[in-house]
């Protein structure tokens, strides 16, 4: 099951003179952490709908992996258009998408995870009885969203809708309540992350003769499949065009075979894509990946967390 991600931060804050989506949060600004956590989760379809200074989002996030969409109406719209222009474009390319604002920066890669484990047409997270973010959606509930012509958002939306299977599940992570409207909240995310900074974090890298394949790669040829063209794929991860060459011989050296298919000529210049080892590989990378990182967070909990340091 393919799953995707938007998140909106096409809206101004009124109450906070510094661009809010752009503010540092320990070593990552908020929104980068939203796209973090999707990630560590293993959501890769990511979405980022901006409006307030689009370019310089783009710009700070391009090495994120994420399609960048613009709300050029968002000065007079609400953050459910933000979400419809999300979904719309993700409606035939993921089976389901959460839905999260950039400031609500600090819900745990867990919560994604436990949300995904819910066979449920609409998944939300609980925290003390309450609903948060991110809201999880079967993308087969797109094109009546779309429809939704109320005045209560996404919220009402789905409301609107009968027979849906609905799913709110109790996690441990009052993150998913909290937000950084206003310069109080802020500092309430700061004591929260500076209480967890203590974590693990498994860097994976194949090597053979030569480290040849790591998160980079296996993100360059995620954009690849997307995209079909290797520069467009490089410039949304932020490398050189040959810089991503190089990434994508050192695989097919390591590997044994060609992962990248090059299409040459036509009248747009020709393209590229993913053959079907790279498509494996890239899906046995992420799998791979995903359990090294509980491996990880399993042997820390035994060895920190049961210990007498804390």
């Amino acid at each position: 099951m393919h799953t995707g991600a938007v998140i909106a931060a096409a809206e101004m804050s009124s109450r906070m003179v510094q661009f809010r989506e752009l503010m540092k949060v320990g070593n990552r600004t908020m929104t980068e952490r939203v796209i973090v956590n999707f990630k560590q989760a293993g959501v890769q379809e990511i979405v980022l709908v901006a409006g307030h200074r689009f370019e310089q989002l783009e710009k700070e996030l391009r090495g994120f992996g994420v399609t960048f969409l613009e709300n050029r109406n968002y000065e007079n719209t609400q953050m459910f258009e933000s979400a419809k222009i999300g979904l719309e474009y993700l409606k035939d390319k993921c089976d389901r998408i959460f839905f999260c604002p950039a400031d609500i920066p600090f819900f745990l890669a867990k919560t994604v995870e436990t949300m995904l484990a819910c066979d449920a047409d609409v998944v939300q997270p609980v925290y003390g009885e309450r609903a948060g973010h991110p809201v999880l959606i079967r993308a087969c509930l797109i094109p009546r969203i779309l429809e939704y012509t109320g005045d209560s958002g996404l919220k009402g939306a789905l409301r609107s809708m009968e027979g849906l299977k609905r799913r709110r599940v109790a996690v441990d992570d009052e993150a998913v309540l909290m937000n950084a409207h206003t310069r109080e909240a802020l500092q309430r995310l700061v004591d929260m992350h500076n209480a967890s900074l203590m974590r693990p974090a498994a860097d994976v890298v194949l090597i053979s003769q030569k480290p040849f394949f790591n998160r980079t790669a296996a993100g360059l040829l995620h954009e690849i499949a997307q995209k079909g063209s290797v520069r467009e794929a490089c410039e949304a991860m932020g490398i050189s065009y040959s810089k991503g060459w190089s990434i994508i011989q050192d695989a097919e050296d390591g590997i044994g075979c060609r992962i990248v298919e090059r299409k040459q000529g036509g009248k747009n210049g020709g393209g590229a894509g993913l053959t079907g080892r790279g498509v494996r590989m890239a899906e046995l990378f992420g799998i791979y990946e995903k359990r090294v990182q509980q491996a990880a967070e399993d042997i820390f909990r035994d060895i920190f967390l049961e210990s007498d340091l804390f």
